[in-house]
């Protein structure tokens, strides 16, 4: 293994459990956006999330469920993690992951039906937990398919 590889698993190893974990309860989240953002045939997009509470003894990961419909007839549902970074009081960074089940319908044919959802979200945490977040996320199949375009996300969600 590459001796700065090496040392940068370890250091993250080392630093995700002993970052600040704040106290939270499981919330949902509702969010609209555009699909294939970069491309010409961009459809709109709504989703809906489940996030848990964190898990303290799992590096204080989020688990998630949720699903998404396109206005071209695509959907999924996937589960994945989440991890909250925090910038300050209220800033928070969240790079998330997700294995996805995926329908096409009318919309762009991904390659295969399992893909992966990557992404980050930024988000403003209110005075009552709630946060109003920016995303960008890449669904794709991470090569298992003959077919694997992609197609990159932006959304605009609200959790509560």
């Amino acid at each position: 293994m590459n001796k700065h590889l090496r040392n940068a698993s370890i250091a993250l190893t080392l630093l995700l459990p002993s970052m600040a974990f704040a106290e939270q309860e499981s919330q949902m989240a509702l969010s609209v956006g555009a699909f294939e953002v970069f491309d010409d045939n961009t459809a709109a997009e709504i989703g809906v999330e489940y996030r848990f509470s964190p898990q303290a003894s799992a590096f204080n990961l989020i688990p998630t469920l949720g699903a998404t419909l396109t206005s071209d007839g695509g959907y999924w549902g996937y589960a994945g993690v989440r991890y909250d970074i925090y910038l300050n009081n209220n800033w928070i960074l969240t790079p998330n992951f997700a294995i996805a089940a995926y329908e096409q319908g009318g919309g762009v044919d991904l390659g295969y039906d399992i893909e992966f959802r990557t992404g980050a979200e930024l988000a403003y945490q209110f005075s009552d937990k709630s946060r109003l977040g920016l995303g960008l996320y890449h669904l794709s199949n991470a090569n298992i398919g003959e077919n694997n375009p992609g197609a990159e996300s932006l959304i605009l969600s609200y959790s509560f």
